[in-house]
């Protein structure tokens, strides 16, 4: 039975939107605070829908990600080779379920880490990725030129997605140094028309793999003996062609990913547009996100591989309701990407699967108390071996072995606090600290394990195209 709500603001068969803007840090939005005026586009849409305050993704890299955005399960419990999820036959993607109550699914996508051998396209009827790397300029079009063939009837869920934040940031003019100087010297403009990887604590590096480099030898990712030694290793083998970073070139990096993030946003508004004039962006439910943000320097680092942090994983989440129902409400309790296929579903009058882990926002839509979650949870950095517990209050970041195997639970519960399995924590006291890590060693230890892996290997045209944007950890 559907939502009350969506009986009394919109058809029954509420068709649903779903677009995800890869590698959007939240903080770059107007609407989460920004002052640059870099998203008109996301700021309007969200001044008619519902904003989340607090919303956390559980990988920081694409693929993961978006593999527990459909399954509402966390990454170690569908961790494969080659980067690739390994979605068990026993987990039901959100496709899948809302395919059984007979709805059209559709995805129009930007390839890459979203190709179709990846698998997360399981269960939609169409997953269109022609293009490797794509921007919403290709996607949106695609996917509004289905709609024209489909029609706007009926019950149907639409996925599209972009990489219009991604490396490279260097986007069509006059995008691209709209907030950097064209004019400036370094080797940070070559980083910026490039791949920002090269960038790695304060040098820019000749050999694009070192951050792989870095994650293969360190037990704990980014240890400080790590980065002096891969630091060391650089400089005997590189010499002067090992440059340093100045203020010039981190200026020039954060300013052309400031320019990506407005022509991300400029694509999203034609996006809107062309929803509009189909009369469809008042009939359907329209969610907006990020799969993961970007660290721009904060840690040494330009990517979104080798943390687990707020500039990593606090993402925009926004839905707007038929007709803009309950238009500028901001909910400020914690939630997760795994929340949002237990929310479609429900406003879908569909039933979630059982073992999900992801918990219904309908309540905050419809304008009801909400708490939101204790604890939001992050796994990433190289080979899936950090975890972040972030709670409202602060943060605590274990790094080690790998968050499927496992051994993880009690290295988490017996490791010394502080010590070097737990390299960051932020806003806790001692006793908090604690707590959190005896709640995060509970909470992996009841996950379920990882399946065998399944995964074929990546095609080598797939691996070549992964490599040449910045995906040195792809394996051979």
């Amino acid at each position: 039975m559907l939502l009350l709500l969506l009986a009394a603001c919109a058809p029954a068969s509420t068709p649903v939107v779903l677009v995800s803007l890869d590698t959007l840090r939240a903080d770059r939005l107007g609407c989460y605070g920004n002052t640059g005026k870099l998203t008109p586009n996301l700021d309007a849409f969200a001044a008619q829908g519902t904003l989340f305050e607090h919303a956390y993704s559980q990988a920081t890299t694409t693929a993961p990600s978006h593999a527990s955005l459909f399954t509402s399960r966390y990454p170690s419990e569908q961790e494969g080779g080659n980067r690739k999820p390994d979605i068990a036959p026993g987990m039901q993607t959100l496709a899948e379920v809302l395919t059984a109550y007979g709805w059209d699914t559709a995805a129009f996508v930007a390839g890459g880490d979203l190709a179709p051998e990846m698998g997360i396209g399981r269960g939609f009827q169409s997953w269109d990725s022609s293009v490797d790397f794509a921007s919403l300029w290709h996607t949106g079009p695609a996917a509004l030129k289905w709609l024209d063939g489909h029609g706007t009837g009926g019950s149907w869920l639409l996925f599209v997605h972009g990489y219009d934040a991604h490396v490279p940031y260097l986007k069509p003019s006059p995008y691209g140094y709209l907030h950097a100087d064209v004019h400036a010297q370094g080797a940070g403009q070559e980083a910026a028309r490039m791949s920002t990887e090269s960038v790695l604590d304060g040098w820019i590096h000749p050999d694009l793999a070192v951050l792989a480099q870095a994650g293969e030898e360190e037990v704990r990712p980014r240890s400080p003996e790590g980065r002096a030694a891969l630091l060391a290793h650089e400089q005997a083998r590189w010499g002067p062609a090992l440059h340093p970073v100045n203020d010039a070139d981190v200026a020039l990096i954060r300013g052309t990913y400031d320019g990506a993030v407005q022509y991300a946003d400029a694509q999203f508004g034609l996006l809107m547009a062309g929803l509009q004039d189909r009369g469809v962006l008042d009939k359907a439910i329209v969610v907006v996100l990020s799969d993961h943000g970007e660290q721009l320097g904060e840690d040494g680092v330009f990517n979104h591989c080798c943390g687990v942090r707020d500039e990593e994983a606090h993402v925009p989440l926004i839905v707007r309701m038929p007709l803009g129902e309950g238009g500028g409400r901001r909910v400020s309790g914690l939630v997760e990407l795994v929340d949002v296929m237990p929310t479609v579903l429900e406003l879908a009058g569909a039933v979630a699967p059982a073992g999900i882990h992801g918990q219904s926002l309908a309540r905050a839509l419809r304008g009801e108390s909400f708490a939101g979650r204790d604890v939001a949870w992050t796994q990433g950095g190289m080979k899936m071996r950090m975890l972040s517990g972030r709670t409202l209050g602060g943060r605590l970041v274990y790094s080690g072995g790998s968050v499927a195997s496992a051994l993880t639970p009690e290295l988490i519960g017996t490791a010394a606090l502080p010590g070097p399995s737990f390299p960051f924590t932020e806003g806790l006291d001692p006793t908090q600290q604690g707590a959190l890590r005896n709640t995060m060693a509970t909470w992996l230890g009841h996950l379920s394990p990882a399946p065998a892996a399944r995964a074929a290997p990546l095609s080598d045209a797939l691996r070549a195209s992964l490599r040449s944007h910045g995906y040195f950890e792809v394996e051979p």
